[in-house]
């Protein structure tokens, strides 16, 4: 998927193999209420036999009960195409306009149509979490040259939905808490914003117990743990941790994050401390040079190198403003003249 989720495809197809995540999705994406029915969600085969008799496949597929035209909730069956994407593809509108078709004639050919014979509705959403903003036609209509009123009725115009997951605004109220935690997990650059990511997703799991919520946590346990590997160490780090993060809950996940994190800036203040000794090291020997002369501030550069304490480096940069003398500045820094 992108640098911050290795194995983008597979993370995506275990948490989205589970019907909360779905449902939450397009409670996310579509306006108003369809009267979803999670418990009526059923995955379906994504593996599609073309007329050439080549085989194909998508991502994920699910079957659901929603409302129909007159409203009643329940009797309209709904096929939705879930599909994963970590790039920018100018021909995803052509892609799922196939797949449909294939998902359609499959169909046909089971006799898995609706009792009046007819194909059931699809919904085709694109999960999205590249680098760049998604730019891609979002319908085949799009395609497809201009044309005047005679011919515009004959061209296809199937629509897909699009999730730019590290584009889209975390914090839109229309968002489900879990395409939400989705989003702030893929939007997080470091440590501390895997973390507070992890803190709100511990809130809405609550305790996962058993079942389908159990793993729903652990998919989403066993993937907070590779972002964190990821950012620490890169792909090696990533594979070399896989085994011992496995084995941790969610729970034990965010407080292992919340460890590092409290620990990850000390290297930094270490590193910056010593940055600015340095720093200071070399301000003092031009002072000294500009006063006494380079000869007289080479030798001093001995005990500044030396020096760690930044309060004695301040009395020596004291001692050269203060001094009449080289040899008396050399005293007052413990340098036998």
């Amino acid at each position: 998927m992108n640098a911050n989720a290795p194995g983008s495809d597979p993370v995506y197809k275990r948490l989205y193999a589970l019907p909360e995540m779905v449902a939450d999705l397009l409670r996310s994406l579509l306006p108003g209420d369809l009267g979803i029915d999670e418990v009526s969600l059923r995955k379906l085969s994504a593996e599609y036999v073309g007329d050439d008799f080549r085989a194909r496949r998508g991502d994920t597929v699910w079957r659901l009960h929603t409302a129909d035209a007159a409203g009643r909730v329940g009797e309209l069956h709904v096929l939705v195409l879930l599909e994963f994407q970590s790039k920018d593809d100018a021909t995803m509108a052509l892609r799922v306009l196939e797949y449909t078709a294939m998902l359609y004639r499959e169909l046909a050919r089971e006799g898995s149509t609706g009792p009046d014979g007819l194909l059931p509705p699809v919904l085709p959403v694109v999960l999205y979490n590249g680098d760049a903003p998604w730019r891609s036609a979002s319908q085949v209509r799009d395609l497809v040259a201009a044309t005047g009123p005679v011919l515009s009725p004959f061209q296809p115009s199937q629509r897909h939905l699009v999730l730019d997951e590290r584009h889209a605004p975390a914090d839109d109220p229309a968002l489900g808490d879990l395409t939400r935690a989705v989003l702030l997990l893929e939007q997080s650059r470091s440590l501390e914003g895997l973390a507070q990511a992890a803190r709100y997703l511990a809130e809405r799991l609550g305790a996962p117990g058993r079942g389908a919520r159990a793993e729903l946590a652990r998919a989403f346990a066993d993937w907070l743990a590779a972002l964190v590997r990821r950012l620490e160490g890169g792909a090696e780090a990533n594979a070399a941790g896989a085994k011992a993060d496995d084995r941790l809950s969610f729970e034990e996940v965010r407080m292992t994050l919340e460890e590092r994190v409290a620990e990850w800036p000390k290297p930094y203040i270490r590193q910056g401390r010593e940055e600015g000794i340095a720093h200071e090291r070399v301000l003092l020997r031009r002072l000294a040079a500009v006063r006494f002369g380079a000869a007289m501030a080479d030798r001093l550069a001995g005990a500044l190198a030396a020096e760690a304490d930044p309060e004695r480096l301040a009395d020596i940069g004291e001692a050269i403003v203060r001094c009449a003398t080289g040899d008396e500045l050399l005293r007052e820094a413990g340098i036998t003249t």
